[in-house]
């Protein structure tokens, strides 16, 4: 016989006070686990298409975008006349960053087809959620001449000194462009 008898709660009644806890807490917040957040995908795309030079029209561009292993988004375009192409920002909201295991990245991939042939003009992996003014800078003047070699490339990260932006493309931007390696293909 026992002369204290012991308690035990039913299992989802501890799961129920738990739950409570991380509310009470502000643990649950501090996870995310049901809030949704802005995610800048990419800023807005501004570029043009030559060819030696000279601006070339027609040129259907793709714009592909995945977010942390999500669908892909793509969006599609044609240069006019001048050679000029756009994309519009693109943000979506996601519970993904309140993850305690969240790696919050988006694979950026934009590239040209003309005769058949592919050419990369913007090819780089945005680790982050938030609009970053270095990337607004390098995706609002792509400026690609089809006859460039591709390149990977590193520019400033304003934020943290110590830990650079890479991309690879056919684009070349007068400052805050170091060429680490090329290649003798366009895609």
């Amino acid at each position: 016989m026992k002369l204290f008898p012991t308690f035990k709660a039913p299992s989802h009644t501890l799961n129920v006070i738990f739950l409570l806890f991380l509310f009470i807490t502000g643990s649950v917040g501090m996870f995310g686990l049901f809030k949704k957040f802005d995610v800048n995908l990419c800023p807005e795309v501004k570029g043009q298409i030559l060819l030696e030079g000279k601006p070339v029209s027609g040129v259907k561009i793709t714009r592909s975008l995945t977010y942390y292993y999500e669908n892909e988004r793509l969006d599609y375009t044609t240069t006019d006349d001048n050679g000029q192409f756009s994309f519009p920002e693109v943000n979506i909201r996601s519970r993904k960053p309140g993850s305690m295991f969240d790696v919050s990245r988006t694979y950026q991939e934009i590239f040209a087809e003309r005769c058949s042939q592919k050419y990369k003009l913007w090819r780089s992996t945005f680790h982050g959620i938030e609009k970053r003014p270095e990337y607004e800078k390098k995706l609002g003047s792509l400026n690609c001449d089809l006859t460039s070699k591709l390149v990977k490339f590193e520019f400033k990260n304003n934020k943290n000194s110590n830990i650079d932006f890479f991309a690879t493309s056919l684009a070349r931007w007068s400052d805050d462009f170091i060429i680490f390696e090329e290649y003798n293909r366009t895609y």
